[in-house]
């Protein structure tokens, strides 16, 4: 089974003097339905790259949550899992904040946008979309990226009618960008085999 690492959202904790790292449980969920071992990654560990190396995973998840510059231990993990992931050419799906990641370490930037926040929109038939049947995906993003804003080295996947870009690949390295969250929709087919294809995950069990 492969062994994937996932990065985790990063709270402070009123009232209980704690800095905790936390995920939606519905990633472990949807991960070991597909025949994928979860690694929730601690954000706190001092020598990162020592950390990656020792722990050996076969690619990473960098989930949503946190505003980039928010929680600097956590854009500390995701930059050394993509210094890591270039280094090892290993696959990583950046979902929400984490394709802002991509996009953010790629040199790219944010615009603020609107109608992106609870809800749901059209992605507009593009090659990629049509290819693996992504007519309509959840939104859960007050910031976006947009052609201008797009980092060095990324390639636009999928779009909206307003111009905000929904996912992004490198043009070297096996990484994939998505705005919208597949653990809010563990049963859609489409999700599933996206992460399925991305990752090469044979099923094992099911």
């Amino acid at each position: 089974m492969k062994r994937i690492g996932i990065t985790q959202r990063r709270d402070t904790v009123p009232n209980r003097t704690e800095e905790r790292d936390a995920l939606d449980v519905s990633w472990a969920s949807l991960l070991w339905s597909l025949d994928v071992v979860p690694v929730p990654l601690c954000s706190n560990i001092e020598n990162v790259q020592d950390y990656l190396e020792v722990l050996n995973l076969d690619g990473y998840i960098i989930s949503g949550g946190n505003d980039i510059g928010e929680k600097p231990n956590r854009d500390d993990l995701e930059q050394a899992i993509l210094q890591h992931a270039t280094s090892e050419y290993l696959p990583v799906l950046g979902v929400c904040r984490g394709m802002q990641f991509i996009n953010h370490y790629q040199g790219g930037s944010l615009v603020k946008v609107a109608g992106h926040v609870a809800t749901t929109h059209s992605v507009l038939m593009s090659r990629w979309a049509v290819a693996h049947n992504i007519q309509q995906v959840n939104s859960f993003h007050d910031f976006g990226i947009v052609k201008k804003t797009l980092g060095k080295d990324l390639m636009v996947l999928a779009e909206t009618d307003d111009g905000v870009i929904e996912a992004i690949k490198h043009k070297t390295y096996p990484w994939l960008g998505i705005m919208w969250h597949p653990e809010r929709e563990p049963f859609a087919k489409y999700n599933k085999n996206l992460i399925k294809e991305h990752f090469g995950v044979e099923s094992c069990f099911r």
